[in-house]
């Protein structure tokens, strides 16, 4: 094999690779970031409007959620992109 094709062969890997990472990526912060929507949504309309708590009391709760949903993101794209590459 020529190192020219090798090099080709190579290039050619890494953008898969990368393509793979960057589209899991996109769909799993999709999918995130409109179950913490939904989320955030429900407990303002339960905590706030339902219950009558002060917004300042559930301002924690929003925060710290997102915080939290970094783990389901960055996991699940590892699991996926290697899954799909092998």
């Amino acid at each position: 094999m020529s190192v020219q094709t090798e090099t080709e062969t190579v290039s050619r890997s890494a953008r898969r690779v990368a393509s793979v990472v960057l589209g899991s990526f996109s769909v799993i912060l999709l999918l995130s970031a409109t179950a913490y929507a939904v989320t955030a949504n429900v407990v303002n309309w339960v905590t706030v409007d339902f219950l009558a708590y002060p917004p300042h009391a559930v301002a924690p709760f929003v925060v710290i959620s997102g915080a939290i949903l970094t783990i389901p993101v960055i996991i699940p794209t590892v699991l996926v992109s290697v899954k799909v590459l092998q």
